[in-house]
């Protein structure tokens, strides 16, 4: 299928921009109708006028962008009264009439070579069933009529041949994405529908997360060893539990669900940033040995968890560096 050349220099090119938007666009969508109907640049006056307005014809006509009957370019074709021609038409890199006419039949003669090949393999076979593969490239046989298998002697820019010399008369032709067909796309959300039930049935169930949860020590672990990493200052026993408290609390008020909450507690401890501790310096932390209470206040649950935690994760730290 022939296509009409518009140049990538077109929308700078001074003819384009005196002729302002709403004529180019009528030289566009009959350029469309001429590459389609194999006219050879030839438009119909009743084209014209049916696509566009008059003050649109008469500006590509005065911009020199279409003739009209009586015109003087001596390189394009005299014009039928009434009617237009694209001006430059085939030395834009437009293909003429004969050229996609002999195109169609070499197309149309190689594809009944091939079927007649074809044919001629099925009755020789042995498998009568007749069961071949008609998968080949390029099965229809018919050249491609874009840009890349014409070799133009000129350099045009938008069919005029005056100005923005050097353009590539070519374009290049859009990729059609192919669309899958509805039981297609049903079978195919089945399919994914049965894989994620599967899926889900074999992970754990999700719930919320309970007043008294604390870390375990390969919770606490982890986050300190990524605190260090990032040359954070490391959380105090007290300031972990201060960190599970909030964790814990903002998971209850946004009503929260998880199979486990070790993961989300670690990057949270990572992420906290502590007050300093008073007297200290800048942002250093001091660090505690045990956490202090009021006197005689009670530690909660969460916080003794914590605090067992904490005080295992230094064990372990202190085994590992001996």
């Amino acid at each position: 299928m022939p296509f009409f050349v518009v140049d990538d220099g077109a929308d700078t090119h001074p003819k384009m921009m005196r002729a302002k938007n709403a004529a180019v666009g009528l030289w566009t969508r009959v350029g469309s109708y001429v590459a389609r109907q194999l006219t050879d640049g030839h438009v119909p006056g009743e084209i014209a006028k049916m696509y566009g307005s008059a003050p649109q014809i008469k500006k590509l006509v005065a911009v020199r962008l279409w003739h009209e009957h009586g015109h003087d370019c001596p390189r394009c074709p005299e014009v039928r009264p009434g009617d237009y021609y694209m001006h430059d038409y085939r030395e834009s890199g437009n293909p003429s009439r004969a050229e996609v006419l002999a195109r169609r039949e070499r197309a149309a003669a190689k594809k009944r070579k091939y079927r007649a090949g074809q044919q001629s393999a099925v009755d020789s076979s042995p498998d009568q069933l007749g069961f071949l593969d008609d998968s080949q490239p390029n099965l229809d046989g018919f050249d491609d009529e874009s840009s890349a298998n014409r070799s133009p002697d000129f350099d045009e820019s938008a069919g005029q041949r005056d100005v923005s010399l050097g353009d590539s008369p070519g374009t290049s032709r859009a990729r059609v994405p192919l669309h899958s067909t509805p039981l297609h796309k049903e079978g195919a959300k089945e399919r994914e529908h049965s894989a994620g039930s599967r899926a889900r049935a074999s992970e754990p169930p999700l719930s919320l997360i309970t007043t008294d949860w604390a870390p375990s020590t390969e919770d606490v672990r982890a986050a300190q060893l990524a605190r260090e990493d990032a040359g954070r200052p490391l959380l105090t026993e007290q300031q972990l539990g201060a960190v599970t408290r909030k964790f814990v609390r903002r998971q209850l008020d946004d009503g929260s669900r998880a199979a486990a909450w070790g993961g989300r507690w670690q990057q949270w401890a990572e992420n906290e940033r502590p007050e300093p501790v008073a007297g200290s310096a800048g942002n250093v932390v001091q660090l505690a040995a045990r956490p202090q209470y009021p006197s005689g206040a009670p530690m909660s649950t969460a916080d003794n968890r914590t605090a067992a935690a904490f005080a295992l994760a230094q064990q372990l730290d202190a085994e590992d560096n001996r």
